[in-house]
C-alpha cells in the first residue's frame, strides 16, 4: 500500500468504532429512571440522633457504642488534599469509637456530615494529615479505633458547628460546639 492511500480495510475499523460509540449515546440506549428512584438518590432521610453531646466527651448510643470527637482545630491541607473550598475554614478532629455493643460495627459505611450556622461543610481527604476516611474493617466487639477527619466549613471562628455520624438513614450521634 502506498503512503497516503486510503483503502476499505483501513476505514472499516474506524467506521465500526464510530457507529458503536455514537450508538451508546442515542436516545434509544438511555433508560428512564422512575421519579421515586431519582428522589432516593438525591434525598437522605435522617432520623433523630440516638445520642447527643459535645466535643471531647464520650457520647454513648443505646447499643453501648461510645463516640468521642475531639475539639475541632484549624489545619493547613497537604499538597494533594481534596475537598477544601475557597473562603471556607479547614477544620480537623479525631473520631474515637469504642464498640461495647453485642455486634461488629461497620465503619466503612459511616457517614459524617457537618453544618455551621451559614451552611453545609464538605469532607476533606488528606493523606498528609492522616485523613483518609473511616477504617474499612468492621470494629470487633470490645475493640477501639481512632481516625482523623477533615472538613471545609463556611463560617468564622466561634460559629455554631454540628457534626452527625450516621449509617443507612440512622443517625447515631450528634455533637455540637463551635468552629475553632
Amino acid at each position: 500500500m502506498k503512503r497516503g492511500q486510503i483503502t476499505a480495510k483501513s476505514i472499516a475499523p474506524s467506521i465500526t468504532l464510530f457507529l458503536l460509540l455514537t450508538g451508546c449515546g442515542s436516545p434509544a440506549a438511555k433508560t428512564a429512571m422512575p421519579a421515586e428512584s431519582g428522589k432516593a438518590l438525591t434525598q437522605s432521610i435522617q432520623s433523630a440522633p440516638q445520642a447527643t453531646g459535645g466535643f471531647d466527651t464520650p457520647v454513648i448510643t443505646p447499643s453501648k457504642v461510645s463516640y468521642t470527637l475531639s475539639a475541632p482545630s484549624h489545619f493547613v491541607t497537604g499538597k494533594f488534599a481534596a475537598g477544601q473550598l475557597p473562603d471556607y475554614i479547614n477544620e480537623k478532629f479525631t473520631v474515637s469509637i469504642t464498640n461495647n455493643s453485642t455486634a461488629k460495627l461497620d465503619l466503612a459505611a459511616l457517614i459524617i456530615t457537618a453544618t455551621t450556622a451559614t451552611g453545609v461543610c464538605v469532607d476533606i481527604f488528606d493523606g498528609d494529615n492522616k485523613m483518609a476516611g473511616a477504617p474499612s474493617e468492621p470494629l470487633a466487639v470490645g475493640a477501639q479505633t481512632s481516625f482523623g477527619w477533615g472538613l471545609s466549613c463556611p463560617g468564622k471562628p466561634g460559629s455554631d458547628f454540628s457534626v452527625t455520624l450516621s449509617n443507612g438513614g440512622v443517625t447515631f450521634v450528634e455533637v455540637k460546639g463551635k468552629l475553632a
